[in-house]
């Protein structure tokens, strides 16, 4: 259910916290990612991020990790689950500059929306990302997000305002595409 050709999702594992930690100071990394103050996060914070989330109706996370070898390359979650209107908010990084480009996002999407429309129900999954995330967007369409709209200058990136895009997937869209 969670294992694709090259990675799977799994749970967290004891020294998950201490690799993220010192993975996240790339900053392709974490400035896309983060929409407002970045700050450090200890290996205790992000243990704590997948402890939370264990014990929630509103948000679930995996680490992702490659089949072969079953070591860590990023985390995806689904967040602000709404159970009333089957709706939730997809995330996804990969902290290491190495790992990215790879193929591994296109089949970790893959592997979370399954479990979001298979698992979960949901009707709608959605995010969003700068328009220069370029990388993301690609993946992001290939799994069949559509773009729904744009925020414009809602970001305060880099010395300048900057736009976020927002994109969803629907599940007969998602079963469609299954076919």
């Amino acid at each position: 259910m969670f294992i694709g050709n090259n990675v799977k999702l799994s749970h967290y594992h004891e020294e998950d916290g201490k690799k993220l930690a010192s993975w996240q100071w790339d900053e392709d990394f974490v400035t896309p990612l983060a929409s407002d103050m970045i700050h450090p996060y200890t290996a205790e914070d992000w243990e704590k991020i997948f402890r939370d989330a264990s014990n929630s109706y509103e948000n679930v996370e995996f680490t992702i990790r490659k089949v072969s070898d079953d070591s860590l390359v990023g985390f995806v979650d689904l967040s602000d689950i709404s159970v009333r209107n089957h709706s939730c908010e997809l995330g996804i990084g990969f902290p290491k500059k190495e790992d990215r480009s790879k193929g591994y996002g296109t089949e970790a999407l893959s592997l979370i929306l399954s479990y979001g429309f298979n698992n979960l129900n949901m009707h709608k999954i959605k995010l969003s990302v700068y328009p220069f995330n370029i990388g993301a967007v690609k993946s992001y369409t290939k799994a069949g997000f559509v773009k729904e709209g744009t925020a414009k200058n809602e970001i305060f990136y880099n010395g300048k305002w900057v736009d976020i895009d927002y994109y969803a997937i629907f599940q007969e869209d998602w079963y469609a595409r299954q076919q």
